[in-house]
């Protein structure tokens, strides 16, 4: 069996407080920064710029994190 490449999805990614914690955490554990990060929000304008902020945060850091972004849950 290969290695798994965790997925964690973010709903309410906007929030300054969580969307940023939560890219520090993925790009900070070996483990985690080796998956995917996956925000959802109602907000295309607030998705975006937190997905702009962590692919810039995860290639500074030199880590293969996957970003993606959605307003539909359901695609995630």
């Amino acid at each position: 069996m290969g290695t798994q490449h965790p997925k964690v999805v973010v709903i309410g990614a906007g929030s300054l407080f969580f969307g940023r914690q939560s890219i520090a955490q993925m790009v900070q554990s070996e483990y985690l920064n080796k998956g995917t990060l996956s925000f959802v929000d109602t907000s295309e304008n607030t998705l975006s710029k937190m997905v702009q902020l962590a692919k810039m945060v995860a290639e500074e850091n030199q880590v293969p994190l996957c970003v993606e972004g959605s307003t539909d849950r359901k695609e995630m």
